[in-house]
This record gives C-alpha cells, sequence and structure tokens, in this order.
C-alpha cells in the first residue's frame, strides 16, 4: 500500500475546472505521484475524467491503481502505447479506447473530448501522461503548438487539464511552453533520496 501525498490533495483543493496543471515527476515517483492525483479527483471530488497514456500502456495504469485500491471506474482511458505491442489491444477492461499512435495528438484530444460530451459527469479532467513520452514521438514545435491548444481547448470548456512531465527528458523549450500555458505547478520532479 503507498502513502497518498497529502501535498497533492492540498494544491488540486485550490484548482478550478479552468485550470491547467503541470504536473512534474521523477522517473521514481511517478505511480506514488499520479495515484495521489487521481486520488483526490476522483474519490474528493467526485470527478469524473479522461487518462490519456503516452509512457505507460493502459492496462498497466489500470493494474497499478487497483493494486493501490484506488476504483478508476469514473476514468476512460486513452493509450497510445498498445496498438504497436503484439495483442497490444486485448484486455479485459471496458474503459479503454486506442489511438494508432503518439504522433496523432489530435486524435487523442478529439477523443478525450467526445467521451467527456457522452460521460454525463458534471466535472471532468484530462491528464495527459506524459509530455516527454510524447517528445520522443512528435517534433518539439508540433507538440508545443498541440500543448497550447489541448489547454485552451480544455479550459473554454470547462475541464481540468493536467499535464504530467519528466523535467530532464522534456525539451526545453516544450517544458518553457508548458511553464507559460500552465495556471498551475505540482513539482514532485525532484527525488531526494536520504
Amino acid at each position: 500500500m503507498i502513502e497518498f501525498d497529502a501535498g497533492i490533495a492540498e494544491q488540486l483543493s485550490q484548482v478550478t475546472t479552468t485550470s491547467s496543471v503541470q504536473v512534474r515527476v521523477g522517473t521514481s515517483n511517478s505511480e506514488m505521484v499520479l495515484a495521489s492525483v487521481l486520488q483526490p479527483l476522483i474519490q474528493g471530488f467526485g470527478m469524473g475524467g479522461v487518462y490519456i497514456t503516452a509512457s505507460k500502456t493502459a492496462p498497466n495504469v489500470i493494474e497499478m491503481m487497483n493494486t493501490i485500491g484506488l476504483d478508476i471506474s469514473p476514468v476512460h482511458f486513452i493509450d497510445c502505447v498498445s496498438p504497436g505491442i503484439l495483442g497490444g489491444t486485448q484486455n479485459p477492461y471496458p474503459n479503454i479506447g486506442y489511438v494508432d499512435s503518439p504522433i496523432m495528438l489530435e486524435s487523442m484530444l478529439l477523443r478525450s473530448l467526445h467521451y467527456l460530451e457522452n460521460s454525463g459527469s458534471q466535472q471532468n479532467f484530462v491528464i495527459l501522461d506524459s509530455v516527454n513520452a510524447l517528445s520522443i514521438y512528435n517534433e518539439e514545435r508540433i507538440l508545443a503548438e498541440y500543448l497550447h491548444t489541448f489547454i485552451n481547448t480544455c479550459q473554454n470548456r470547462q475541464i481540468l487539464s493536467l499535464i504530467v512531465n519528466v523535467p530532464d527528458q522534456t525539451p526545453a523549450g516544450v517544458l518553457a511552453n508548458m511553464d507559460l500555458y500552465c495556471s498551475d505547478l505540482i513539482d514532485r520532479g525532484q527525488v531526494v533520496i536520504n
């Protein structure tokens, strides 16, 4: 059982549905940080949402959250990793949709919006996990433009956007743009080991 980061829940209690939150994680603490983000959104605030997976497969994220004991049934996953893996789209989870490639940025946003419009939830979020994974497949300028469109679209539709990245694995120009575009920052990117 992991211990949730209460500071993240406190920070999230200060944001609105028009906020855009940059979530900086380290490679060793990303699961704990993401669980600490999802737990207050789902259980504390009663929100529904979309989780876009670009760094891990959606079944892996779901299994990790199930192991922690977090009910992620109000979350729809958009997986842009699995289709490239043999047998990638066969799994027991009904709350997963697929995008053929991590370069199909517009498709990720459109599928997210389509799901949220039909979900019936009053307050919604979209988590993009992660920018550094998308930067492997997409040119820096295009990714920066996409993030600007993604954030503005979510703000205009009153959808809380949370954009995950590992700062030292994210291109400097994209990171600078996120600093400019995002209204809030949860920074757990520096892990101190005693």
